[in-house]
């Protein structure tokens, strides 16, 4: 379990519209992590942490306990570093890059992949 705080419109994003998902948010920014290590090689737009986005001391922080597990962690913890930006902030960016993975309907593509996989 780790501990991280990412800003409210990152939570906003992933709990929906409404915020009837906000229960989820956790274990959907822990898929985010997932998601957004699984892509490294992907050459999608949009994977790196860009440089514009707010500073990670910003107002209307969320704290959100994760369950992820520790291999996991550490690797995102290095690539954290390897951009040159705080977990949080990273965490952060592949919580927006999964909410717009599911607009994009890229989800669907990935659960059609799996779903061929499992022949």
């Amino acid at each position: 379990m780790v501990s991280v705080e990412v800003g409210e419109f990152a939570v906003e994003a992933l709990a929906g519209e409404g915020g009837q998902g906000v229960g989820h948010v956790p274990a959907r920014v822990s898929r985010a992590v997932r998601i957004y290590l699984a892509d490294r090689d992907s050459e999608r737009p949009g994977w790196r942490y860009p440089g514009f986005l707010g500073h990670p001391d910003a107002p209307a922080r969320a704290r959100l306990e994760l369950e992820v597990d520790d291999a996991l962690w550490a690797e995102f913890e290095a690539e954290a570093c390897r951009q040159g930006v705080s977990v949080e902030q990273l965490t952060e960016h592949a919580a927006l890059y999964l909410a717009a993975a599911v607009n994009a309907g890229r989800i669907t593509e990935r659960i059609l992949d799996g779903l061929e996989g499992e022949d």
